[in-house]
């Protein structure tokens, strides 16, 4: 007998919303529907008919008294909030097969998407680059021990980085495609 639930593992990184959002949209027409995330990576999901679903991603750091309005909006634009992850919001939406609908109407909007993730990542990379340099006379004193910090800090400011590189190169096709 087929399962009617499964949990799937798929990492992606930020710059690669596109590449989730096409990923979840290929279960739907498989027949598995998000239903639900847990942990960075972990989705859950529901057998059900094929269908068309399209899937978009918002990074969203909206105060919460503002929240109700912007999810409103979706709504009126027919989307289904899935749910959030962190800031990250999840949409879907079924659409007659070979249409795409986005939720940004405009480049400009995207960019400013992107920009949002930017500046959440740059506060991330300070706060780590600060404990790295505040840090690191006493890791280098611990000897092997303080090794051991002090390069998973450093991996994680390379990964900040080149998420940071990777999204303005982002942005900045997409301000190519307005020149155009």
């Amino acid at each position: 007998m087929e399962s009617t639930t499964c949990t799937k593992f798929r990492w992606f990184w930020a710059w690669q919303d596109h590449r989730e959002e096409e990923w979840l949209g290929v279960m739907s027409r498989d027949g598995w529907h998000l239903e639900s995330f847990s942990l960075p990576g972990v989705y859950h999901f529901r057998k059900g008919e094929p269908k068309h679903y399209v899937y978009r991603l918002d990074f969203q750091t909206t105060p919460m008294k503002d929240r109700e309005g912007y999810l409103q909006l979706f709504r009126d634009a027919g989307w289904e909030h899935m749910g959030n992850m962190a800031a990250w919001e999840y949409f879907r939406k079924e659409a007659p097969l070979g249409e795409e609908p986005e939720i940004f109407t405009d480049p400009e909007s995207k960019i400013k998407k992107y920009q949002r993730i930017i500046g959440f990542l740059f506060i991330f990379f300070t706060v780590l680059l600060t404990i790295n340099i505040s840090t690191g006379s006493r890791m280098t004193e611990a000897g092997y021990l303080g090794l051991v910090p002090r390069c998973l800090i450093a991996g994680m400011l390379i990964l900040y980085l080149i998420a940071i590189l990777q999204i303005s190169n982002r942005i900045r096709q997409l301000r190519n495609s307005l020149r155009k």
